[in-house]
């Protein structure tokens, strides 16, 4: 719909500007100004539909997720107590999708067992924990494929991470010890 909007917008301009050369100069600035005003709301409404979708609680769509990744600046992830895949110090994207951290589950590879679309994520001194890959993203996601990678939401795994300035700081989160 936006881009038909956009199309008839620059359309209006240029048959404005072609009447204006032709002597209908008071047509011509009607028309030219009715296209800037089909091709404004049309971007005004493109930019407002995340924030309707988000209003709404619908998922984002993929448009949405690339514009996040694409202005999310990556992180060095590094830990003391982890071996971070390929090595301390890599650099990831800690993306913020409806408030909660996601990273690439390759991060975690030493510590992945994937069977199918079951990722087992063992971490030392910490109980397995069992996620189920979604195809895409959705408000409810733990583990999600996009652009053939997985993300992996940061609070579901037993760790405790911290960001500084451009470094991830994650290690693996105490044991709670039951009486």
């Amino acid at each position: 719909m936006f881009i038909a909007q956009r199309v008839l917008g620059y359309a209006a301009i240029l048959f404005g500007v072609f009447m204006i050369f032709s002597s209908a100069f008071v047509q011509g600035a009607v028309f030219a100004a009715a296209g800037f005003v089909l091709i404004s709301l049309a971007e005004l409404v493109r930019l407002q539909q995340g924030t309707y979708h988000l209003a709404l609680g619908l998922p984002l769509k993929n448009e949405q997720i690339n514009d996040i990744m694409r202005r999310t600046p990556p992180s060095k992830v590094t830990s003391s107590s982890l071996n971070i895949h390929p090595f301390d110090g890599a650099e990831y994207p800690l993306i913020r999708l409806h408030g909660e951290s996601y990273i690439r589950a390759k991060v975690f590879v030493p510590y992945i067992v994937q069977t199918e679309m079951e990722y087992r994520f063992a971490f030392p001194n910490a109980e397995p924990v069992l996620l189920i890959c979604e195809p895409r993203y959705s408000l409810d996601s733990r583990l999600f494929q996009y652009n053939e990678q997985v993300y992996v939401k940061l609070s579901e795994l037993p760790l405790k991470y911290q960001t500084e300035g451009d470094r991830l700081r994650m290690e693996i989160a105490a044991r709670q010890h039951q009486l």
